[in-house]
């Protein structure tokens, strides 16, 4: 049983890895200027053994948006149990994530057709990698009211719903941002006014 687990994680780490190495080379030439061949010989492997993990060039992007979702997200997963006030460890997890999911992205020369691609061909993957975010946040967030650190008596909705929004909003300062250092400042700003809404804005 051992060895069939082991071989299983090993399977799971190889195409782990691949998926790293697709994303660095969609970011660097685009995903319609990539082949196949390319993706391989940068992962070190040959082009039929890439074909036995993806059917083709549209599944394996599909497979790094899933990737860096996931890894987005386990990242602020982890950055939630560090210290500080709530607030702090919300913007610090939702920072960490964009690292991770956006900030490559953005940053690509290529990034337009990057986002267009994530839309047409993984739009299911990121609804639902961006709803794992958000139930992740809003735990967070329950957790806190049950401290007493914050407290939603006065707001006419529920956590999940206030992520939602919050989440909503930074996605409408991805359009407009001139600098990943403006966006990242932007992000700290605004969850500081949605926390002063319900008593647990940082005191600096």
């Amino acid at each position: 049983m051992k060895r069939v687990k082991n071989s299983k994680s090993q399977k799971a780490e190889k195409r782990e890895a691949v998926f790293g190495v697709a994303a660095d080379v969609f970011a660097q030439y685009g995903v319609r200027r990539t082949a196949m061949n390319d993706i391989a010989q940068a992962a070190g492997i040959s082009r039929p053994a890439l074909y036995l993990m993806v059917e083709n060039k549209e599944d394996l992007f599909s497979g790094v948006v899933s990737f860096r979702m996931n890894q987005g997200i386990d990242k602020a997963i982890s950055t939630l149990s560090g210290s500080g006030s709530i607030a702090e460890r919300i913007t610090a997890a939702i920072l960490a994530f964009e690292k991770i999911f956006y900030e490559p992205v953005a940053e690509s020369p290529h990034g337009a057709e990057l986002m267009d691609m994530s839309i047409s061909i993984a739009a299911d993957l990121m609804k639902k990698g961006q709803s794992r975010l958000e139930k992740v946040l809003s735990q967070a967030l329950e957790e806190a009211i049950s401290n007493g650190e914050v407290d939603f008596s006065d707001l006419p909705m529920k956590p999940l719903a206030f992520v939602g929004l919050l989440m909503s909003s930074i996605g409408g300062l991805k359009k407009h941002a001139t600098s990943m250092t403006a966006l990242r400042r932007q992000i700290s700003e605004v969850v500081g006014i949605f926390f002063k809404s319900i008593g647990g804005a940082s005191k600096k």
